[in-house]
């Protein structure tokens, strides 16, 4: 267990504070390519307000959400060229947050070359728009093998979960809930003879769930809060639904969920990246999709959200009793805490790549080929691929 102390440490993810700082240090989403337009939106990472909007050059802005003038919600304001205009008094703003105009004014004053809004670098990749928040120099941004691959459909969904990041970011690497939560689904991990590893690699942690003795499943860990795993095919003995899933704090009691699935296909789309849309699961804490015969009475998709927002919205982890299953959390945790204490030391926290030629992330990720009835009659990855989600009942 965690004394609260400890619990405060690791789920706070504001400015200035100790997890705040090491979470600045990744790239993280904050938008999928097709969602981000002309319109700017507003949006919120790591307790920041922040407006994004896509320029006349086609490159994606990522800005502080308030005028400088009198504060007004810059999502409100219009884009013109690759600049943004306060809506109240007509300030205009570049991509880099300098103020350029102040239109009531009188000329001359040179005011407006003194105000200048906080802007994050962004790039865009294979469907993802990803920013940095922490100091310069900027690292180099991850590009893990679902990124690259472009023979066949590639599909993007963005929701959001009402709970602390850090709850998702154990759920990662909590490898026995897959025998229970998602049992009737995946019946193989139920077995009696079933043993956990988890193996610290230069990106993370390896998690390898063997039963009898034999590897069924080996899923990467991306530090500080990403997965990538395989789940069934999305036709009848067809490869399997590649999966990347970026979990991004909105604040202290929010996380965004950016689920990237690949379909590899002989007949992949036009287009460099297969990716097919962006699209957003608007989902209700407390209300899951059903599923009757599923042990628990929920569609896969929801089961990990159901147990997330049955945790409390901050868990209170002084009243955990964690067990030799949860040996991954433990490693977790002692990586969140090594991060921390390397940027109090001004070094560099894990898993984070300087070198250009390493950007292009390799690992090793498998999953038992033998799918079950129970994942034969949850049709998951239709809704994923087209981004229709069924209605609740």
């Amino acid at each position: 267990m965690l004394k609260q102390e400890e619990n405060e440490r690791l789920t706070r993810v504001g400015p200035g504070t100790p997890m705040g700082k090491l979470l600045r240090r990744y790239w993280h989403p904050v938008g999928g390519t097709e969602l981000v337009t002309t319109k700017p939106q507003r949006v919120k990472v790591l307790g920041e307000e922040l407006v994004l909007y896509r320029g006349a050059s086609g490159h994606p802005v990522l800005m502080q959400l308030r005028c400088a003038h009198r504060n007004v919600a810059l999502d409100y304001g219009r884009v013109e060229g690759d600049s943004i205009r306060c809506p109240y008094h007509g300030w205009l703003y570049d991509r880099i947050g300098q103020c350029v105009a102040q239109p009531a004014e009188p000329e001359g004053t040179g005011y407006k070359e003194k105000i200048r809004l906080t802007t994050y670098p962004t790039q865009e990749v294979s469907g993802l728009v990803f920013a940095y928040m922490g100091p310069e120099p900027a690292p180099v941004l991850p590009i893990y093998d679902i990124l690259r691959m472009h023979q066949g459909m590639k599909s993007v969904m963005v929701w959001r979960v009402g709970t602390n990041w850090l709850q998702v970011a154990e759920n990662i690497v909590d490898q026995a809930h897959l025998s229970w939560l998602h049992g009737y689904t995946f019946p193989a991990f139920g077995k009696d003879r079933i043993s956990y590893n988890f193996e610290r690699t230069a990106y993370g942690m390896d998690l390898e769930m063997r039963i009898d003795g034999v590897t069924a499943q080996v899923a990467p860990y991306a530090f500080p809060i990403t997965n990538r795993f395989d789940l069934p095919p999305a036709q009848p003995n067809g490869p399997p639904m590649q999966v990347l899933l970026y979990r991004v704090p909105v604040d202290d009691t929010t996380h965004e969920n950016y689920f990237v699935a690949f379909f590899a296909s002989e007949n992949p789309i036009p287009g460099d990246q297969g990716v097919v849309h962006a699209s957003r699961w608007d989902v209700k804490p407390g209300e899951y999709m059903p599923l009757a015969n599923d042990w628990w009475g929920i569609d896969l998709r929801d089961q990990d959200r159901m147990a997330l927002e049955q945790q409390g919205v901050i868990v209170d982890r002084s009243k955990e009793h964690l067990v030799a299953t949860d040996a991954g959390i433990l490693l977790m945790r002692r990586m969140m805490q090594e991060g921390i204490e390397a940027i109090e030391q001004g070094e560099d926290p894990p898993c984070i790549i300087r070198d250009p030629a390493k950007q292009n992330v390799e690992y090793n990720v498998s999953m038992l080929a033998d799918y079950s009835q129970g994942a034969a009659e949850q049709d998951y990855s239709v809704g994923i691929l087209t981004g229709r989600i069924p209605e609740r009942a």
